[in-house]
């Protein structure tokens, strides 16, 4: 039983107590400050008197350390992240006495505690004596310089010299003798990319000097295609004079002279030190319009290069004419303009291809109907606006701060679509609505839940006359709890009124805050985003009438958020079957699109058959198709090429007999919220740049067409240019590569500060601290064992710590399969529908098991869709599970690449041990896959406060678990609070520990997405740095009685172990010297492993992985964790009808006769 102390004068200065209670009663003052900190001078007794005031003032406190680091903090009940329980670890006798055992064989030596501490004082010899090899770091060879002995194909010589490009041949050669750096803009299709290069090596043969020439290219599959046609050109192989270099494969000989490569290849050349560039005469790095960050970043270093290496030349091409701040960076450098060699290109819009196709969907139909009556309701509409409500609803504060719950939890039968209504019931729902408009009490309200929930109305019913539906009536009202009650049914929040007002609009209108809060939170937390309705933006437009109904009334049944396939599919067949023979190219945002299409076209074969054969192909940056060089080839008579294709073809590829156009608006693209460090792949609009080269690439042999899914009142608002990646996407990746390319001395940010458009200093600052919070970079910013080998992994530098850790701990499938999901995208697609979105949890819940993580969930659909594939059942499996077999394909491929990265840079072998058999003895055992998810996920922790009954992080004073995450518990029924089943969800967890992947801020509300729980033992492991000080353990009981200034009396026995500023552990004084002798000898084992990855693992190394997972497994069961089965399931072989670019068939693959190939994700 605690002993509360009896109270007592403190003999403190008057001065002191003044300051003091001065400070104190600010903070209470404070609504905006959470906590106060008292520092270490502060004596015993002052300390004790705080605590004493702080009582009494109805505040917390808390100490934590000891000595001259002890600190004290004053902090209010509510928004404080600070839990006054201190977190305790337990360790289980069997645990002891495992550490114990392996203490006594293998005793901590002085270089294992020396290599633990943390540095005192900068090291230098890393940053020049990295551990990597050529191979894993992906860099060009070093051959020499010489003099060009080229070869010509003459049936395609009278080709080359017809290209626009040609013309500027002389003015090229010129600009380059005379100048360092030139810029040639040429439009797509004008030969720039394939001919700049020759005519540099024809210039030197003919001279008879020696030369060497990189070009670089943003991806994979335009640097093998460029290359492979330049050799053609040449009338040579590929892998002699020309060749191409990528990560992990290549085809370049000593004597290759023209190499083509991605930006990423020469960047990590020079990050093994610039002399690399004294074996080369020309650089061009092409479609520098594209602003990706590896080509921003390779400018900066490639311009430092310039002024050591002068007789370097640098050659930009861009396939833009805005090329003024290209020049403007490089000094005002020369600019070549070349036209393009395309023919007039008509454009159609959206408003043109739903008039010529005569597309109209049942819902179009009913939407235009009502639009007829528009004008009517309108005018009843606005005599309901003259209504003031009778009767306010004043929510109460606990009211204010509740967030709905989601549909599909609220009751076990599927909520009623709209049905056909009895006349007196519509009769009593549209006097019901009246009333509760113009009164706006809660018994109105109550009526029409009473008929929505008894006499199977849909909450969605919309007033005969006004469209207003009981949403728009409450949130016009403000009565924030039937709001709240009407979301918890599903209301739709893309329903307009008469006026074009959504319940959003409504809530907005008559200020109503805390409704509008209150959707806009389940709008951005749910996903229910609301379509934009153009035309109501735009002020001036030259639109007619018949256009602008047609497209009010298309926005009105389709979000153009997504893609509309059936529309689509509809201007395919118009093409197809009404126009002259000719190419067609579709743009599409991201694969899962092109395998949506490709499966619709596929599908209705028998009407394309009614038109001229066709032949589909598929282009994408991260795959290649068996027969994918056929898609360059002209169609035979008769035939008609459809490609579905990325922006990949939107500058990087060329297909010359491309007649039509289809432009979907779209690109997939990652952005970063360096706020909340939350990174998303989402489709986004184009800019009017990227939609000008679609069009572009119509009319290669004759006049094109090209048609643009989106308006024109769309396309006059889309920005001019793309966002460049460097300001979007997060830095950590950048980051490290500057440690490779700047002196030591030069800070990160002072690197960056040089790029085309620096990005803000709060992205690089949070990037550099997350580097060195997950051991990437020391203090110094000085690159790190661990650091030096994130470079080689294609990976966000977390990411690539979690799968290092695994290969370590021997896990490595299991995570090499989250990793990948967690670095592509959610396999999960969201439905439509109400009934379908209860469906989607209980499949997530079903992949859980009762293991209270959603990294399961991942794992455990991967590893179904391969069963179902394997047995021919993928289609079901994926229908009924809701999974995009796409998106599991992708991250099929995605794990064959870092399988081959880890096998390059030594840490899976050929032979055991080491092997990939030997790195999976221990993925089985789900407590060490989440040793390694800890690892990785550090300082993603959340803490339970049982005290609250909330989730706390390092930051956030209260979090919700995601909608989609498992450990979210639904409400039992529409009356139960989401307030109440937050506390219930956070009551029925098994420890207080969890960590989770990405957290979003909607307003007051902030969601964890991605989470699972994990016990305290394993977050003291593997979370935080590797070295620790000294004093990072210490007695609580070495604080004398008479010192201590706590007001909690179980604070003086124990064992303090501080692990970060936030993260605090209680021992008995035992088990904490076996945890941090365990955990050091961990660590330890760990750096020698990034030191010497090719090393095989000693007898040490081997027992102490071994009392590791017997200790965490004992945790593991004592915190009443689950140990599922069949987790480590080696994963089957996949057979596709095509391989992802980045495998190469000779080292992976098996080829199938009959379905293409055949690959081991292992």
């Amino acid at each position: 039983m605690l002993r509360r102390k009896q109270q007592r004068h403190r003999p403190i200065g008057e001065d002191t107590r003044i300051a003091v209670n001065l400070t104190v009663k600010k903070l209470l003052s404070s609504p905006d400050q959470k906590e106060l900190e008292f520092p270490s001078s502060y004596t015993a007794e002052e300390r004790a008197y705080i605590h004493e005031l702080a009582r009494e003032l109805g505040l917390k406190s808390k100490s934590r350390g000891k000595g001259t680091n002890r600190f004290l903090t004053v902090y209010k009940r509510e928004g404080s992240t600070i839990v006054q329980a201190d977190a305790v670890i337990k360790l289980q006798k069997h645990s002891k006495q495992g550490i114990y055992n392996l203490m006594q064989t293998f005793p901590l030596n002085h270089k294992e505690c020396q290599d633990l501490l943390p540095p005192i004082e900068r090291e230098r010899p890393l940053n020049n004596d990295v551990n990597t090899n050529t191979k894993a770091m992906g860099r060009l060879n070093n051959s020499i310089p010489q003099v060009p002995q080229l070869k010509t194909n003459f049936d395609v010589l009278q080709f080359r010299k017809s290209l626009p490009i040609f013309n500027a041949r002389e003015e090229i050669l010129s600009a380059l003798n005379n100048h360092q750096v030139i810029i040639i803009a040429g439009e797509t299709g004008c030969g720039k990319t394939t001919q700049v290069p020759q005519y540099i090596l024809e210039h030197y043969q003919q001279k008879h000097q020696p030369c060497r020439i990189i070009c670089t290219q943003p991806r994979r599959l335009s640097a093998v295609s460029v290359a492979e046609r330049v050799a053609f050109e040449r009338d040579e192989k590929i892998g002699q004079t020309f060749g191409y270099q990528i990560r992990l494969e290549s085809r370049v000989a000593p004597k290759t002279l023209l190499t083509y490569c991605t930006n990423g290849v020469l960047l990590r050349t020079l990050m093994g030190g610039d002399s690399a560039l004294t074996t080369l005469t020309h650089i061009i790095v092409d479609e520098v319009h594209e602003r990706d960050r590896f080509c921003d970043f390779l400018l900066i270093a490639l311009k430092d290069a310039l002024v050591k290496y002068r007789s370097l030349k640098l050659i930009l091409m861009s396939a833009t004419m805005d090329t003024s701040i290209f020049a403007k960076y490089f000094n005002k450098c020369v600019v070549i303009n070349v036209p393009g060699r395309s023919y007039d290109v008509d454009v159609f819009f959206l408003e043109d291809i739903l008039k010529m196709t005569g597309y109209m969907t049942k819902e179009m139909l009913v939407k235009k109907k009502e639009f007829l009556k528009w004008k009517d309701k309108q005018k009843t509409l606005e005599s309901w606006k003259q209504y003031k409500p009778q009767h306010s609803n004043k929510s109460t504060k606990s009211e204010k701060s509740l967030l709905p719950a989601p549909i599909l939890a609220q009751q076990s039968d599927p909520i009623p679509e709209k049905i056909k209504l009895e006349p007196w019931l519509i009769e009593e729902m549209d006097k019901s609505i009246f009333d509760a408009w113009v009164n706006g009490r809660e018994d109105n309200f109550a009526q029409l839940l009473h008929f929505i929930l008894s006499e199977n109305v849909s909450v969605d019913y919309q007033h005969s006359e006004t469209f207003i539906t009981p949403l728009m009536a409450a949130a016009a009202r403000g009565c924030i709890n039937t709001t709240e009650q009407l979301l918890n049914l599903g209301a739709n929040l893309n329903l307009r009124s008469a006026n074009d007002w959504t319940a959003l609009d409504w809530a907005k209108s008559r200020n109503h805050t805390e409704c509008a809060e209150l959707i806009e939170a389940y709008m951005k937390t749910y996903d229910c985003a609301v379509p934009n309705n153009e035309l109501a933006h735009v002020t001036e437009t030259s639109l007619s009438e018949e256009d602008k109904l047609l497209l009010d009334i298309y926005h009105h049944t389709f979000n153009d958020d997504n893609i509309d396939y059936d529309l689509l599919l509809e201007l395919v067949f118009y093409i197809h079957l009404k126009m002259p023979a000719g190419s067609i190219l579709i743009f599409l945002p991201g694969y899962d699109d092109i395998v949506t299409m490709k499966e619709k076209i596929n599908a209705e074969d028998k009407k394309m058959n009614q038109g001229l054969r066709y032949n589909l192909f598929v282009l994408h940056s991260n795959m290649q198709t068996c027969d994918q060089k056929k898609v360059f080839k002209p169609s035979p008579q008769g035939t008609r090429k459809i490609i579905l294709s990325t922006n990949i073809s939107e500058t990087s590829i060329t297909i010359d007999d491309v007649v039509y156009v289809i432009d979907s608006g779209k690109v997939k693209e990652k952005s970063f919220d360096a706020i909340s460090s939350v990174c998303t792949l989402t489709s986004n609009w184009i800019s009017q740049a990227c939609a000008k080269q679609r069009k572009g690439r119509a009319g290669r042999c004759r006049r094109g067409i090209c048609y643009r899914l989106f308006s024109s009142i769309r396309y006059n608002n889309m920005q001019a240019y793309q966002t460049p990646e460097i300001l979007r996407l997060p830095l950590q990746e950048l980051c490290l590569y500057t440690k490779h390319l700047t002196s030591g001395n030069t800070p990160i940010a002072e690197f960056l500060d040089k790029a085309l458009e620096p990005p803000s200093n709060v992205v690089t600052r949070n990037a550099v601290q997350l580097l060195k919070t997950i051991d990437a970079l020391d203090p110094w910013e000085d690159l790190t064992e661990l650091g030096s080998h994130l470079l080689d992994l294609p990976i966000e530098p977390r990411l690539g710590k979690m799968l290092l850790y695994a290969v370590v701990l021997k896990c490595l499938d299991p995570i090499l399969t989250i990793v990948c999901s967690l670095a592509y995208k959610d396999p999960f697609i969201l439905p439509s529908q109400p009934s379908q979105k209860r469906a989607l949890t209980a499949a997530r819940k079903k992949f859980a098991t009762a293991t209270y993580s959603d990294h399961m969930v991942v794992l455990r659909a991967f590893q179904g869709w391969q069963n179902a594939r394997a047995t021919g059942k993928e289609r079901a499996f994926c229908e009924k599970n809701f999974i995009s077999a796409p998106v599991m394909e992708m991250v099929v491929g995605m794990r064959t690449q870092l399988l081959g990265q880890l096998r390059a840079s030594g840490f899976v072998r050929a032979r055991s041990p080491g092997d990939i058999r030997d790195l999976n003895s221990n993925s089985e055992n789900w407590a060490v896959v989440k040793a390694a998810l800890t690892a990785g996920l550090y300082p993603n922790l959340i803490r339970v406060d049982r005290e609250h009954m909330q989730l706390r992080t390092q930051k956030e004073v209260k979090v919700f678990f995601h909608p989609s995450s498992t450990l979210r518990d639904y409400p039992k029924s529409s009356r139960m609070t989401s307030a109440q089943t937050h506390c219930t969800n956070v009551q029925s967890l098994p420890c207080d520990w969890l960590l989770y992947e990405e957290m979003s801020r909607t307003g007051r509300f902030c969601h964890v997405k991605i989470v699972t729980a994990v016990n305290p033992l394993t977050v003291a492991l593997f979370s935080g740095p590797a070295r620790l000080p000294m004093d990072v353990i210490y007695e609580a009981e070495a604080v004398p009685e008479s010192e201590s200034d706590s007001e909690v009396d179980e604070f003086h026995e124990g064992t303090i172990f501080k692990l970060d500023d936030w993260v605090v552990f209680k021992l008995d004084p035992e088990a904490a010297q076996l945890f941090l002798h365990l955990r050091q000898k961990w660590n330890a084992l760990f750096l020698r492993r990034m030191k010497a990855p090719n090393k095989a693992m000693s007898a040490l190394d081997e027992k102490v992985i071994n009392t590791l997972v017997t200790v965490i497994t004992n945790e593991e069961q004592a915190c009443g964790l689950q140990q599922p089965a069949g987790i480590g399931q080696r994963p089957r072989p996949l057979i596709v009808d095509y391989y992802p670019a980045n495998v190469r068939r000779d080292d992976y693959s098996e080829v199938s006769p009959v379905f293409g190939l055949c690959y081991f994700c292992t």
